[in-house]
């Protein structure tokens, strides 16, 4: 019986080490997860950056192109007035002639 009691308390004492091992494992589970989310958080937040930087980037190159766009456009309707009136009264002749058939 004594051997029964040893047993017992030897396998007692097992799986307190077992489930003080499962403890320490947990934690170091969840202190690595912790880590690599920090660490996923802070390379979506440098992508995000990136990306505005390179969308603010293509916006102002988009905007001086419009303004080099309207100023050529403005150069050529003050050199030539009347060709500019023409095409514009023509524009708007096909325009109202397609809208006035709905």
């Amino acid at each position: 019986m004594a051997d029964k009691n040893e047993a017992a308390a030897e396998l007692s004492e097992q799986i307190k080490a077992i489930q003080a091992e499962i403890l320490s494992l947990t934690e170091t589970v969840r202190a690595f997860s912790a880590e690599k989310a920090a660490a996923g958080a802070e390379a979506l937040r440098e992508a995000a950056g990136v990306a505005g930087a390179t969308a603010r980037g293509t916006a102002e190159e988009a905007r001086r192109r419009g303004e080099a766009f309207a100023e050529d456009l403005e150069g050529r309707i003050t050199a030539k007035p009347l060709p500019a009136v023409l095409i514009a009264a023509g524009v708007g002749l096909v325009l109202g002639a397609i809208l006035a058939r709905r």
